[in-house]
């Protein structure tokens, strides 16, 4: 199946929006999923800087992917395209709280007195360890599996019904994995992987459509 090529503003599109979230997850904060509090105290606002800026990222990744599939066809396009929305629901429902809610309970401990400040930890802890809050926890684990099928599921997509090599189709199910462990190296190396299955896609597209140079008579 033959698709119209994407122009020269989709493919800015879908290579900024994952360049520029790459760039922002390289300052999100470390630190041990047991120790919250000791790892943010100290950097509050880089922790809500990055986890706001995901929010938007969430959503804008998903057009990306929606941009990428345009007038592609089949089953695998539309589980691709369905997979997005628990994505974008659960995914942005975890980084709210896993994040953002977080950072400004933090923020908020910080302000107590000292001799209140290790309660004020504790809680933050427990908050941090709750079921859908934690790494892997139940908003986490959904809204990865939702964007690790939507990728696995594009890449079979324009492999099939597209003409993309299949080294595209293992790059996009491969930046799934890496997306979804966003903390650096993970997140910003599967964004770059990402960028790197679109460039090599745009660019087996020209050379499918390029006209074949026309065979010289030789002379005798």
């Amino acid at each position: 199946m033959r698709r119209r090529a994407l122009s020269r503003g989709e493919v800015m599109f879908l290579v900024g929006v994952p360049l520029a979230w790459a760039v922002l997850l390289l300052f999100h904060p470390g630190g041990d999923p047991d120790t919250i509090y000791l790892d943010l105290h100290d950097e509050v606002t880089e922790a809500l800087v990055v986890h706001i800026g995901m929010m938007l990222f969430i959503p804008l990744f998903a057009v990306v992917v929606y941009v990428l599939m345009r007038g592609v066809e089949g089953t695998a396009a539309r589980v691709s395209r369905i997979a997005l929305v628990p994505f974008v629901v659960f995914y942005s429902a975890w980084e709210t709280l896993q994040g953002t809610a977080n950072g400004i309970l933090v923020d908020q401990v910080n302000g107590l007195p000292k001799a209140e400040r290790a309660t004020g930890a504790d809680l933050v802890q427990d908050f941090a360890e709750s079921p859908l809050v934690r790494d892997f926890g139940v908003f986490a684990a959904i809204g990865s599996i939702g964007l690790v099928i939507a990728m696995i599921a594009a890449g079979v997509a324009l492999r099939r019904n597209a003409g993309a090599p299949l080294y595209v189709a293992v790059l996009l199910g491969l930046s799934g994995f890496l997306i979804t462990a966003h903390p650096p190296p993970y997140g910003p190396i599967g964004l770059v992987t990402f960028i790197a299955a679109v460039l090599l896609f745009v660019r087996a597209q020209s050379a499918a459509r390029a006209p074949a140079s026309p065979v010289q008579p030789s002379s005798a």
